[in-house]
């Protein structure tokens, strides 16, 4: 399959979708996940669209003293979540277009927080776009949908909607085989290779040694500055980028891929 490549060009979107989630704080309806069954959800994404990150991170190392906790997670199961909008008639980008996030269920493996604070004993929720509209699937930046039985790190932040959520579309790194990891950050960037150049084995070194408070390295990274608040709908928006508005494009599927019926789970 091919995928269709639309640019963004304003800072902090996610996609059309985002401008759908930031009419939740000004009044529009959260409609409940039993609408979307009338629609058929692609079970890959068909567009990238490209978004400008609201904070860009310079390291792994700067990424996760920013995050409040940092875990090894397996996905055990991918499910459509939240709709966000008022008007699922609506063209993809108008500000009334019904979108639908993905619920990502992760059982941890192991966490990181600042002296280990931060236990996780149940399985989390997190949330990614997503689909549009149509039930058209997409993806932002470089952050590929989950896929149920892998392993990942995430950098994570707090959500009001999930309790925990992925910092940013570079907060996730998928485990290879041979321990190395593949991160969601963009190619080229400084991000990107500064997770790259760690494996599993030393990455685990590193977090558990900068998030050591009480004998912190001399060496340790500056917390990234978060925006203390975005446009409105921000705080609900998978992954923290701001919505705006945006010319309505064309996501439509056509290129003959089938969908997979959901819930997808191991």
């Amino acid at each position: 399959m091919t995928m269709l490549d639309f640019h963004f060009p304003k800072w902090g979107v996610w996609a059309a979708a985002a401008v759908a989630v930031a009419a939740v704080a000004g009044g529009a309806t959260l409609l409940p996940v039993a609408e979307a069954d009338t629609r058929t959800l692609d079970s890959e994404p068909e567009v990238i669209a490209h978004a400008l990150e609201s904070v860009e991170f310079e390291s792994v190392g700067q990424m996760a003293v920013t995050s409040p906790a940092v875990v090894r997670a397996t996905v055990t199961a991918v499910n459509p979540g939240r709709i966000v909008g008022a008007d699922e008639t609506a063209e993809p980008g108008e500000e009334t277009a019904a979108t639908q996030a993905r619920e990502v269920t992760l059982q941890v493996n192991q966490a990181f927080s600042p002296n280990g604070r931060t236990t996780f004993p149940a399985p989390i929720k997190v949330e990614e776009w997503g689909w549009d509209a149509s039930g058209d699937g997409y993806q932002v930046n470089n952050y590929k949908w989950s896929e149920v039985g892998k392993e990942y790190v995430f950098f994570l932040r707090g959500s009001a909607t999930t309790g925990w959520n992925v910092i940013s579309t570079e907060g996730r790194a998928e485990i290879l085989a041979d321990g190395f990891l593949s991160s969601s950050a963009e190619e080229g960037s400084a991000l990107k290779q500064s997770i790259e150049s760690y494996d599993m084995l030393d990455l685990t070194i590193y977090l558990k040694r900068i998030y050591d408070t009480k004998n912190p390295p001399p060496d340790l990274p500056t917390a990234a500055e978060m925006p203390v608040a975005g446009p409105s709908g921000y705080e609900n928006s998978p992954l923290p980028t701001a919505g705006v508005t945006a010319e309505p494009t064309d996501l439509g599927t056509n290129d003959g891929s089938e969908p997979t019926p959901y819930p997808s789970s191991t």
